[in-house]
C-alpha cells in the first residue's frame, strides 16, 4: 500500500505540471521485497512480502514545439539544455526557453534572464548582455536662404530598443551532458548536474530555435490510466489487509 501511494505521488506531479513550459516526467520503477520460506524443509514453500519503490526515471521524449513568435522564446529540438546561473552563483541545466530580459543596477546593462530571475549563460559560461538594432544611416542637410543645399552631414547610429534576435539566437548557450538519465531534477523546472550524469559541456553547433517553446512531455492520457489503475491495486491491498485482519481474529477467538 505505501509502494502504490509512493507511486500515485509521482503520477500525481506529472499530471500537476501538464502546464509546465519544457517539464520532463517521472516514471517509477518498483522492485518485489524479500522472501520467506514458510516451511524450511520445502523450500519451494516461499512468501513475498510485496513491493517497493526503488527508483524514478526522467522520460526524455520530446514535448510538442509552440510558436510564440516571442523574440525572447527559445526551444531546442533535440535533447540539450539551456544553462542558468542564480544569484549565488550555482548553475542549473533547463529545457525552459521562455526567456526575460532584465536592467543590472550596477551596469544598467540590460542581461537575458528566466522567468525566476536567473541569468542565462552563453557557451562560455557568462551572463548574456542584449544586442539591440542600431539606427539606420541618416543625412541632414543645411540649405542658404535661397534654399540651396550648402552643406550634408552624415548623423551618427544610436542604439534603438529593437532586440537583435539574430545576434541573441547565437549568442544563447546550450549544453549537453553524457548521459540525460543521470541528471537530478530540482524546483523551479531545472536540472542539477550529478557524477551520474558527467559535466555539462558547451555544445556550440546545437540547432535552437527562436520564436519557439516547448511544451511539457506528459503524457495525460497515458498517466490518467496508471493512476487509475495504482488506485484500484491501493484498493485491493487495502481489501486483502483487512481480509487478513478478519481471519487472524477468527483463528485466535477459535484458539
Amino acid at each position: 500500500m505505501i509502494a502504490q501511494q509512493q507511486g500515485l505521488n509521482v503520477y500525481a506531479n506529472n499530471i500537476a505540471n501538464v502546464n509546465t513550459i519544457g517539464y520532463k516526467p517521472l516514471r517509477p520503477s518498483f522492485a518485489e521485497c524479500i522472501y520467506t520460506l514458510q516451511h524450511p524443509p520445502r523450500e519451494e514453500w516461499q512468501t513475498g512480502h510485496g513491493q517497493y519503490l526503488s527508483k524514478t526515471d526522467l522520460m526524455w521524449g520530446q514535448g510538442g514545439l509552440v510558436l510564440s513568435d516571442q523574440p525572447l522564446d527559445f526551444a531546442l529540438p533535440n535533447e540539450d539544455f539551456f544553462m542558468t546561473m542564480d544569484r549565488y552563483g550555482n548553475t542549473y541545466l533547463t529545457r525552459d526557453g521562455r526567456f526575460n530580459i532584465s536592467q543590472m543596477v550596477d551596469t544598467e546593462e540590460w542581461v537575458l534572464v528566466n522567468g525566476f530571475g536567473d541569468f542565462v549563460l552563453d557557451n562560455e559560461g557568462n551572463r548574456i548582455v542584449i544586442p539591440f538594432l542600431m539606427s539606420e544611416p541618416r543625412k541632414e542637410m543645411s540649405r542658404d536662404a535661397e534654399g540651396n543645399i550648402i552643406e550634408i552631414r552624415l548623423l551618427p547610429e544610436f542604439e534603438t530598443t529593437d532586440i537583435d534576435v539574430n545576434a541573441l539566437r547565437d549568442m544563447v548557450g546550450v549544453y549537453s551532458v553524457p548521459n540525460n538519465w543521470g541528471l537530478d531534477q530540482a524546483e523551479n523546472n531545472r536540472f542539477i548536474v550529478t557524477e551520474r550524469s558527467g559535466e555539462a559541456v558547451a555544445n556550440p553547433t546545437a540547432e535552437k530555435l527562436a520564436g519557439v517553446y516547448e511544451q511539457s512531455a506528459v503524457d495525460l492520457a497515458g498517466d490518467m490510466v496508471r493512476i487509475i489503475e495504482t488506485q484500484r491495486s491501493y484498493q485491493f491491498n487495502a481489501k486483502l489487509v483487512q481480509v487478513s485482519d478478519e481471519i487472524m481474529k477468527t483463528v485466535n477467538n477459535l484458539r
